[in-house]
C-alpha cells in the first residue's frame, strides 16, 4: 500500500546516519535496505543525518512517496517497502559511480560569481533532486523526520535543517524557509575548506527566540541575516546530536547509530605516489600541510571518542536501547549471534575502511561491497543489541 497512518507510543525511535563521503552514502544505504526489510524504516520518528549519511537520507525523502509498502506488524507501526531496491538503491548506486567533488571545485573557482558548495548542490539538483524545495514535499504520516546538520561557522554549533524548520540554538528555531532538499545535503556535506561555506540569508525566516539565549539582540539579528554554513561533521561526524540526550533533556528511548566515519590511522600515512616519495625524506612533521591535516584529524577523532564513550554509557546503563555498528566494527565481537559475512570473507570487507571519504567513485565492486557492509553491521547489531529473535538477513549483492 502507499502511504497510511503511522502507529505511535511513548517510545521515540531515532536513526543517526554518519559523514564519510560516498563510503558513508552507500554503507548508510546499506542499513536503510536493512531496516526496510524489517519494517523498521516506518517505525522510526526521525532520521538524522551528516555528510555523505545526508545523500543517502535526502534521497529516500524525496523518493518516498514512491515507495509501495505492504505491512510487516502494524501494531509496531512496521511497514516493508517492496519496490525500494528499485526505487532508492538502484538510482543511488548509479549515483555514487559520479565524480563531484573536484568538478564542484574547480567549477567554483573558476567562476567568481560561485562557489565550490553552489555548484556541489546543483550536481545534487542535477542528478538527485530536481530543484525540489524541502517545504513542497509532501506530508507523508508513514514517513520519520528528516534532520540534517550543518555547522554554523559564525556560531560554532550545529545546526538542523527540515522541511518545516532550521535551529541554531544561539539563534533560535526558523519556520517558513525556502531551502531546497539539494541546499540541506550541500551544506551537510561541504568539508572546509574545499567544498565549503554556504551562505543563506534567513532575515525573511519567522525566527523564535532562542532558548538559551546568550548572545546580544544585534549580533543575533545580523547573524540571522546571514549564516555562514559548512559541513554538520565539522561539529558532529555521527549525527547523533539530537538523538543521544538523557536524563531530564532525554526525547528518544531508542537510538541507533550508524558510523562510517574514517578510523584515525596508526602511524600517520605518508601518503602514495610522488608526494609520498618527498615526505620520506623529509619527515611529514616538517610539513605545515601534513601538521594541520594530522592536527584535524586528532581533533575530529577525539570529538568522535568522546561521544562514542558517551552512547555506549547510555546504552548500558539502560537510558536508552538501540544499537551501534560502525564501518570498523568487528564482526568477532559479536558474542550471541552469527553474522552474514562469513569469517572467509570478512577480510575483504574490512579493507573498506581505508577508502577515501569524498564524492567520487570506487568501481562496482567496491561500491557493492560498501552496501553489504552495511546491510550486514546493520543486521548483526540489530539482531545482537535490539531484538534478538530477529530473522537473520540476506546480502542485497552475492559477490
Amino acid at each position: 500500500m502507499k502511504g497510511g497512518f503511522r502507529v505511535t507510543d511513548k517510545l521515540k525511535k531515532g536513526l543517526a546516519l554518519s559523514g564519510g563521503g560516498y563510503r558513508a552514502t552507500l554503507f548508510s544505504l546499506g542499513t536503510l535496505w536493512r531496516f526496510n526489510e524489517e519494517g523498521l524504516l516506518t517505525s522510526l520518528d526521525t532520521i538524522t543525518s551528516v555528510s555523505g549519511g545526508a545523500i543517502a537520507a535526502g534521497f529516500l525523502l524525496y523518493q518516498w512517496d514512491k515507495l509501495n509498502f505492504e505491512v510487516v506488524d502494524e501494531k509496531l507501526g512496521r511497514h516493508r517497502a517492496t519496490n525500494f531496491k528499485e526505487v532508492v538503491a538502484d538510482p543511488l548506486l548509479k549515483f555514487c559511480q559520479r565524480t563531484i567533488d573536484v568538478p564542484a571545485m574547480a567549477l567554483g573557482t573558476v567562476n567568481p560569481s560561485s562557489t565550490a558548495g553552489n555548484e556541489l548542490a546543483k550536481f545534487y539538483d542535477k542528478h538527485l533532486f530536481k530543484n525540489v524545495r524541502l517545504r513542497d514535499l509532501p506530508h507523508n504520516p508513514m514517513a520519520p523526520e528528516f534532520v540534517f546538520y550543518g555547522t554554523n561557522y559564525d556560531t560554532g554549533v550545529s545546526v538542523r535543517i527540515s522541511k518545516d524548520y532550521v535551529r541554531d540554538y544561539h539563534l533560535g528555531k526558523a519556520t517558513g524557509h525556502d531551502l531546497n532538499l539539494s541546499q540541506a545535503v550541500c551544506i551537510s556535506s561541504s568539508f572546509p575548506p574545499f567544498m565549503a561555506p554556504v551562505k543563506l540569508s534567513g532575515e525573511s525566516w519567522d525566527w523564535g527566540e532562542p532558548i538559551y539565549k546568550k548572545l546580544d539582540d544585534e549580533i543575533i539579528a545580523r547573524l540571522r541575516k546571514k549564516l555562514v554554513l559548512c559541513d554538520g561533521g565539522l561539529y558532529d561526524n555521527m549525527g547523533i546530536e539530537m538523538l543521544w540526550k538523557h536524563g531530564e533533556n532525554k526525547e528518544y528511548d531508542v537510538v541507533f547509530s550508524c558510523d562510517a566515519g574514517a578510523p584515525f590511522e596508526i602511524p600517520h600515512p605518508e601518503g602514495a605516489g610522488i608526494l609520498g616519495k618527498l615526505k620520506k625524506l623529509v619527515s611529514w612533521r616538517t610539513w605545515w600541510h601534513s601538521q594541520f591535516g594530522r592536527m584535524t584529524e586528532v581533533m575530529i577523532d577525539q570529538q568522535r571518542s568522546l561521544r562514542k564513550r558517551t552512547l555506549m554509557r547510555n546504552y548500558l546503563s539502560g537510558e536508552y536501547k538501540g544499537a551501534y555498528w560502525s564501518i570498523e566494527t568487528d564482526l568477532s565481537d559479536y558474542k550471541w549471534i552469527e553474522p552474514i559475512i562469513t569469517q572467509k570473507q570478512r577480510g575483504e570487507y574490512d579493507k573498506l575502511k581505508e577508502l577515501a571519504t569524498r564524492l567520487s567513485g570506487f568501481g562496482d565492486d567496491k561500491h557493492h561491497r560498501l552496501i553489504n557492509w552495511g546491510y550486514c553491521q546493520a543486521d548483526s547489531g540489530l539482531r545482537a543489541w535490539y531484538e534478538r529473535d530477529m530473522a537473520v538477513g540476506t546480502l542485497p549483492f552475492q559477490l
